[in-house]
């Protein structure tokens, strides 16, 4: 079966709930998971566009609205027949029929494209992240966390909206949310998700850094480095593998080598915790000292207090670069309250 490498939405009703050209426009709500999805397709390398029926002006201001513009590129907002604007569409990103996916919620819609260009799929989509499922929108190496990933983006949104519904503080809410948290070591099953994670991530991840997995394998097989990660569950469900870390243990003074977090736990404290959890290690191990590198790319930003409000004070600095250091003789900081730490 055909990869698909394009995929063009329609607007009302499909990407969000309601009619712009019509009185409701400003009643209009984007359906949950459409950014999800529109985020984890970018992800896939598949492309985004939009054919609707519309004035462009009125499509755009929602787009700009929903702030979900940045998604597609090149667009068919007007009058005319969608299967000769999807045509248009498929000639612009130079794909084959088979490559397209369209999804409308119209019958109508979809029947009058299949009649002109019946090599394309078009599909009706009740929750936008349920395309994320569909076997020709998987990535050629998916990894089991892949696998898993509509189940974690719904699981996700309705902790969002949980949030979103809690009366008490934020701090309150995530002690309600029974998080627990496993810190272990890397396992066979773990290694592209490793990779995978720390490829893709550009916020909460420490030094921007790209792996091969076959180079990072042989630096753990030779006993280089020590990987750990972390695995995550609350009361909503299980979000996998979420976080890990690179370390160099092989003298008294350890190092942090690299530490990523998964956007998808933003906001719970797993960096810190990790961090936290790995000074521990390090102290029963004997460590004397324990190292860790930040470098600063436009993107992790959030990163940059990691080490300092754990006591670690700056070592070295170096353009971009900044190497913090921390020694075992004072008390470790405390773990935050709302999480149960694992250590397998």
């Amino acid at each position: 079966m055909p990869q698909i490498k394009l995929v063009v939405w329609d607007l009302d009703n499909t990407l969000w709930n309601g009619t712009v050209y019509y009185t409701d426009k400003d009643s209009i709500e984007l359906k949950p998971g459409t950014k999800e999805a529109l985020k984890e397709l970018t992800k896939r390398d598949i492309k985004n566009t939009i054919c609707s029926k519309n004035y462009y002006e009125d499509a755009e201001k929602m787009l700009d609205k929903f702030e979900i513009k940045k998604y597609f590129g090149s667009a068919e907002v007007n009058w005319g027949l969608k299967s000769d604007n999807i045509r248009k569409l498929i000639n612009k990103y130079n794909v084959k029929e088979d490559e397209v996916c369209f999804v409308d919620d119209d019958p109508f819609q979809r029947a009058e494209v299949l009649s002109q260009l019946p090599g394309i799929k078009a599909i009706e989509l009740g929750d936008p992240l349920d395309i994320l499922a569909l076997d020709f929108m998987k990535p050629e190496n998916e990894t089991e966390e892949d696998k898993e990933r509509v189940k974690i983006l719904k699981e996700q949104r309705n902790r969002e909206e949980a949030e979103k519904n809690h009366k008490g503080d934020y701090k309150e809410f995530l002690k309600n949310c029974n998080i627990k948290m496993v810190v272990r070591k890397v396992e066979e099953k773990d290694w592209e998700r490793v990779v995978q994670l720390f490829n893709r991530t550009n916020e909460l991840n420490t030094t921007g850094n790209r792996y091969e997995l076959e180079k990072l394998k042989e630096q753990y097989d030779n006993n280089e480095i020590e990987v750990y990660v972390s695995e995550l569950t609350d009361k909503f469900g299980d979000y996998g593998l979420i976080a890990e870390c690179i370390l160099d243990t092989k003298t008294k003074d350890w190092e942090i080598k690299d530490l990523t977090v998964s956007c998808r736990t933003m906001g719970r404290g797993i960096g810190s915790a990790l961090l936290i959890e790995l000074m521990h290690l390090a102290k029963e191990r004997g460590a004397k000292t324990i190292r860790g590198i930040l470098r600063e790319i436009e993107s992790n930003w959030r990163m940059k207090p990691l080490y300092l409000k754990r006591g670690f004070k700056v070592i070295k600095k170096n353009g971009n670069e900044t190497t913090y250091g921390y020694e075992f003789t004072e008390k470790l900081p405390e773990l935050h309250p709302w999480l149960k730490i694992i250590r397998k």
